[in-house]
């Protein structure tokens, strides 16, 4: 079976963890979220890792225009 656009967003995150100069965790996690969003894969609050502090840093680091006060 296919990726279809999983391959697009596996490649993606594969090349911002393969270069050297990507040691942040937050930013290789809004590279990533970044193209999720860009595949419109935006089922966000569906996550295991939703109330993660780090994913809150990134979401809220990237979309701080949200209402935050109701997640």
């Amino acid at each position: 079976m296919g990726w279809c656009s999983g391959t697009e967003v596996f490649d993606a995150f594969c090349k911002i963890m393969f270069e050297p100069e990507n040691t942040d965790f937050n930013e290789i996690l809004k590279q990533f979220i970044d193209k999720l969003e860009d595949m419109d894969w935006d089922c966000h609050q569906d996550s295991d890792y939703w109330d993660t502090p780090v994913v809150q840093k990134a979401m809220r680091e990237l979309h701080p225009d949200w209402d935050w006060e109701e997640s």
